[in-house]
């Protein structure tokens, strides 16, 4: 699938960065969504690349929570790559409104524009490490050694 075009959800995030990076230097088509694209501290780095990889990379806004969000990001694409997720470093009030209602809802969207996509052959759904682990304690423990499904 050398010439296939790929959609990164999230694509400001970390890993999703690093992901369309890497897509982009094999040659591949990326289309990547971000919630904001006015949102400069966000996406400079996108913009970046877009600017390198002139016609390799278009930005699109998807809102995880908003049914249809990533039609128009979606439509010609071979592979979708789903990272977007809710993140939050500090500020969680109720985990469930905050970071699974809304990653369950969000995958939901992105699974059911694949579906109505045609295009779509493929779709990858990656998650963090941080689902596996409940609070920071858990996370010194598994410090320096690899996780299994155990974990």
């Amino acid at each position: 699938m050398s010439k296939a075009t790929v959609l990164v959800t999230g694509g400001s995030g970390y890993i999703a960065s690093w992901v369309v990076k890497y897509l982009l230097e094999e040659g591949y088509t990326v289309r990547a969504t971000v919630r904001n694209l006015r949102s400069e501290d966000k996406v400079a780095h996108l913009k970046a690349m877009e600017r390198e990889y002139s016609g390799k990379l278009q930005l699109f806004e998807a809102d995880l929570l908003t049914e249809g969000s990533f039609d128009e990001s979606m439509k010609g694409c071979d592979v979708v790559i789903h990272t977007a997720s809710p993140f939050f470093i500090k500020g969680l009030k109720d985990a469930q409104k905050q970071l699974v209602d809304p990653a369950l809802q969000g995958t939901r969207n992105v699974l059911e524009t694949a579906n109505r996509a045609e295009s779509v052959k493929r779709v990858v759904l990656t998650s963090s490490v941080a689902a596996i682990m409940g609070d920071n304690v858990d996370a010194l423990n598994k410090v320096n050694r690899t996780m299994t499904e155990e974990d």
